[in-house]
């Protein structure tokens, strides 16, 4: 839930035990009527008739009586900036230092939103508002259910993944290995413009969603794979895309359960795959070739530190300028910063092979 800290900031003062004590369907019930009230503005006796209407009549009255105490105490005062913002203070600690606290705190701003429901569209001409940044990418209505099968194309996904995926497609290279491939963001678009795209993932499973979206879609240059990127299982490719797993601070607002998992250890274990999915793709490409890495994460750890590291260690790949709107690009890399930007926070890189 996206205000779980703030909302339970307000609820935690009014239960006679911690809220980790309580039955869980009655912490997630507080939670849902605290969130009317004090996020949605729901008027106080529709919002506690609703959330006691809903849950099992054993837990009806605790909720009851703790969301009629809520309605008179209000939101308390003086909450701390990420409790108000409901992101972790590890987070707050992080961004601050990076960003300033304004900075942070419109990040966290941003994070709280409610994204819009896009689509990478093919033709161009398609339903809905422009994209900010593309001809090629439409805002659509999340009113009603869009029927993507009537629109040529069309692959749901934010604005910001579709600069990444349009931009790989752009480099040159005809034969790609796309790392952490499913569920075929970057390849709707690879399949556009290469002649054989191999479409590696770590299982079939996880492969499933790639699957249905080359059927609806109709890929017809890009073929899947099972397997490991630390081993790819090809020998040369003329280019080599890597979507790399991390710990998507740049998509907080779509992956709002992402914020609570957040841990350094896990940013540490993130940049240590990604090291290792960078050696291994570099390792498969021609000379001349083209290596693209990107993140939806905007922590240094995983972008611009990554980015040294690699030239450190691989001194016969030149940087290239990655192609995008020249106002998301820094020193030749994709760098999204989503309250300027307005769409999600991404990242990424891109070298040539030179020997």
């Amino acid at each position: 839930m996206v205000w779980r800290d703030r909302l339970d900031a307000a609820l935690s003062p009014l239960t006679s035990h911690p809220l980790s004590r309580l039955d869980p369907e009655a912490l997630a019930a507080l939670r849902v009527g605290a969130a009317q009230m004090l996020v949605l503005g729901t008027p106080v006796h529709a919002a506690v008739s609703a959330t006691v209407g809903a849950v099992d009549p054993g837990i009806a009255p605790i909720v009851n009586a703790v969301l009629r105490r809520l309605s008179v105490a209000g939101e308390p005062e003086g909450l701390e900036p990420w409790v108000r913002l409901s992101h972790p203070r590890v987070l707050w600690e992080r961004w601050s230092a990076r960003w300033g606290e304004a900075g942070a705190a419109r990040l966290m701003a941003f994070d709280n939103e409610v994204p819009p429901l896009g689509a990478a569209v093919s033709p161009p001409r398609a339903p809905g508002s422009p994209g900010r940044f593309l001809d090629d990418y439409r805002i659509l209505d999340r009113n009603g259910s869009p029927d993507l099968d009537s629109i040529p194309g069309a692959y749901i996904q934010d604005e910001a993944a579709a600069i990444v995926g349009r931009g790989a497609a752009m480099l040159p290279g005809r034969t790609v290995l796309e790392v952490c491939a499913s569920p075929g963001g970057k390849t709707a678009w690879l399949d556009r413009s290469s002649d054989v795209v191999v479409s590696l993932d770590l299982s079939p499973d996880r492969l499933s969603p790639w699957l249905s979206n080359r059927d609806r879609l109709g890929w017809t240059r890009s073929f899947p794979a099972a397997g490991d990127g630390a081993n790819p299982p090809v020998a040369t490719v003329s280019k080599a895309v890597i979507d790399a797993p991390c710990t998507a601070t740049g998509i907080l607002r779509r992956r709002s359960d992402a914020r609570w998992r957040w841990t350094r250890e896990h940013l540490e274990a993130c940049a240590v795959k990604q090291r290792i999915l960078l050696a291994a793709a570099a390792s498969r490409l021609a000379r001349g070739g083209v290596l693209v890495y990107s993140v939806c994460s905007l922590e240094p750890e995983e972008g611009v530190l990554q980015v040294e590291w690699f030239e450190s260690g691989h001194p016969g790949f030149r940087r290239m300028e990655f192609p995008a709107p020249p106002v998301l690009v820094r020193d030749g890399m994709l760098d999204i910063f989503p309250p300027d930007h307005g769409i999600d926070g991404h990242f990424a890189a891109c070298w040539e092979r030179l020997n």
